[in-house]
């Protein structure tokens, strides 16, 4: 009986990405004895608090006694056998070829990375999941061990720019069929992700769709009569096109709140924008706050609507929050998020945002019978049917365990 996780994450518990996993630990820690936390590195960021039962090992950070030059010269035939059943199935080979030194540095830090699991390892196989939270340096890593049966079995998560080859330089993920191969399953976060993934006929028999969910935090403290108030969150950054919503903002001629959550590179252009505003709209840009001050902020403001005009998604935690408080939703039709925004939870917008129609849109929701506190019912109903966390992750876990 597998009584034990090793969970292995880009940075959690520090800092305040992967906010999505404080509603999965509370879930893990009641159905596994011990939870052993590998972050890649923690970047000198505060600790969040975790449960008793959860261990976090060190972070390798910077990888400071790495030797490329030693790992090649002692794995050089396992390098080359690797490199090579890459080669004959990426899309562009004289690409691969050409950049052929930086995936041989990429596996290079992938045996590197094993080592230091290999070391931390406490447990006999047979007790231990190997739980990857993306296909990133951990699965890669996690798939070297399993092909020198090291551990007998790793599963991963992946999102967006863990399946998507168009996210990447040169229009492949590097190091997919290898980790797939090695891989006892893979959970995409979506069915759109899913239906990618298999449409690369790379072991599509791994492949499971697997929901991140959200805790039960309650309704909205919605005011029907009160000022009308759109909540965004994402990170600033052109991929996010929050520039569009400040555009359809121009085009309302009532008094609205915009509120947006979230920082980043495009933070100043965003703030300068908003300064053009008409004069009935407010807005404020919170910046990048921990999310259970998000939670606290739907739980105790009236929030009419949630908006999202992302250029490509795979299927956002951020959407899941605020159906799960009822808040109706406006997003762009793109990746997995059809798979959340419907006539039941609010509206799907076309990737190329009409500003015009969107602008028209929101007036309409105005006045509509989705902006009552009986549709939102319906909101928070389909998130609980989809997106509960305890629901959904205890099935989750019992395949875990199956495995």
């Amino acid at each position: 009986m597998k009584q034990v996780v090793y969970l292995f994450t880009a940075a959690y518990p520090y800092g305040r990405a992967e906010s999505f996993l404080e509603n999965e630990i509370p879930v893990l820690v009641q159905k596994f004895n011990s939870i052993f936390i590998f972050p890649h590195a923690n970047k000198g960021e505060e600790k969040r608090t975790i449960p008793a039962n959860c261990i976090v090992q060190e972070a390798i950070n910077e990888r400071n006694d790495l030797i490329p030059r030693k790992i090649y010269l002692s794995h050089f035939f396992f390098i080359c056998s690797v490199l090579l059943s890459e080669f004959v199935r990426v899309p562009r080979p004289f690409y691969f070829l050409k950049n052929i030194r930086q995936f041989n540095s990429i596996l290079i830090r992938g045996i590197y990375d094993s080592e230091k699991i290999k070391q931390s390892i406490k447990h006999s196989p047979d007790e231990v999941i190997y739980y990857s939270y993306w296909m990133n340096d951990w699965a890669l890593a996690l798939a070297i061990l399993k092909r020198k049966k090291v551990i007998n079995n790793f599963v991963f998560r992946c999102a967006g720019f863990d399946i998507y080859d168009e996210r990447h330089k040169g229009g492949f993920l590097p190091f997919r069929y290898f980790v797939y191969k090695n891989a006892s399953a893979v959970y995409p976060n979506s069915m759109d992700g899913v239906n990618y993934i298999k449409s690369k006929n790379c072991f599509p028999e791994k492949i499971k769709i697997q929901y991140w969910g959200t805790s039960n935090s309650g309704f909205n403290a919605f005011d029907e009569s009160g000022k009308f108030t759109i909540v965004s969150c994402s990170n600033l950054i052109p991929l996010k096109r929050v520039h569009l919503i400040i555009e359809m903002l121009k085009n309302i001629n009532f008094d609205l709140n915009w509120i947006h959550f979230g920082d980043g590179i495009s933070m100043e252009e965003m703030k300068e924008k908003a300064l053009l505003l008409p004069t009935n709209i407010t807005f404020v840009f919170k910046g990048r706050i921990p999310n259970k001050e998000v939670i606290e902020f739907y739980k105790n403001h009236s929030v009419n609507l949630f908006i999202t005009t992302s250029e490509t998604e795979s299927l956002p935690v951020s959407v899941q929050e605020a159906i799960s408080f009822g808040i109706p939703v406006i997003a762009t039709n793109v990746g997995g998020m059809a798979e959340i925004v419907n006539e039941q939870t609010g509206y799907l917008i076309d990737k190329n945002v009409d500003i015009t129609k969107t602008a028209k849109l929101i007036s309409d929701f105005k006045m509509s019978n989705k902006n009552t506190s009986e549709f939102r019912k319906g909101v928070r109903s389909f998130w609980q049917s989809h997106f509960e966390a305890e629901h959904i992750y205890s099935k989750f876990y019992e395949d875990l365990i199956n495995i």
